[in-house]
């Protein structure tokens, strides 16, 4: 019996941990144009939103992100796997935030480990 229960912990102790890590790249096209037809004058920079998405209703989402400067931003925090996350992006020119771009989702993966490897037992 002490042998049994030595070798179930040898086991179990020699298992890796395990932490799923993911990452979401965004990427959008730069609006040209204002709301009114004329062209944007002074530096654009972007606002990024998120939530997570609860059955089929669209989620409000919570500023993550803001004074991005580019078209492309990578997230890597609050990516829970087992969840739909949602984001959406404004533009800010002269300080005025345009209305958030469509909300655009994805379901964050589980992974599954690549089963363990050169376990040690040792039996006293």
């Amino acid at each position: 019996m002490k042998i049994r229960h030595l070798i179930a912990f040898a086991l179990l102790a020699a298992l890796p941990a395990y932490a799923q890590t993911h990452t979401a790249a965004l990427a959008w096209t730069a609006p040209t144009t204002n709301t009114d037809g004329s062209a944007i004058t002074g530096t654009i920079t972007y606002n990024v939103y998120q939530a997570t998405q609860t059955g089929t209703t669209a989620p409000t989402l919570a500023k993550v992100q803001s004074g991005i400067t580019g078209t492309t931003l990578t997230i890597t925090a609050g990516l829970t796997p087992g969840t739909t996350q949602c984001f959406a992006v404004t533009a800010v020119v002269n300080a005025q935030e345009s209305a958030q771009s469509a909300q655009s989702c994805a379901a964050i993966p589980f992974s599954t480990p690549n089963s363990p490897s050169q376990i040690t037992i040792v039996i006293h």
